[in-house]
């Protein structure tokens, strides 16, 4: 049995607005005091998931954020150690961070 990313569903995931509610426990307040309504914020979000993450980042982050599974579960699923996941979660919110900077 193949084990690593190729047991990962690779096609191009779609940005799910309720991500950006599960990054951060004070997005909804911090969005709500933009002159915008944090429109362009999530429209930035949108575009960073799309261009400054993988697809096994982007399904790492759906798996954990939106579908709510644990680390472990994610592993399982695709093949590979608990490790991994967490070193591409880690790596997926720091480009992230680093796509956004200029918002934060």
């Amino acid at each position: 049995m193949k084990r690593g990313r190729y047991r990962v569903p690779c096609e191009v995931l779609e940005f799910d607005p309720a991500l950006v509610g599960r990054l951060s426990a004070d997005v909804e307040q911090r969005l709500s005091r933009e002159p915008d309504g944090g429109r362009m914020i999530i429209r930035a979000l949108r575009r960073a998931w799309h261009t400054a993450l993988t697809p096994v980042q982007r399904f790492y982050m759906q798996e954990y954020y939106i579908n709510r599974k644990t680390m472990a579960q994610i592993a399982a699923d695709c093949g590979v150690s608990t490790g991994t996941v967490s070193r591409t979660l880690a790596r997926a919110r720091q480009r992230l961070r680093n796509a956004l900077q200029c918002y934060l």
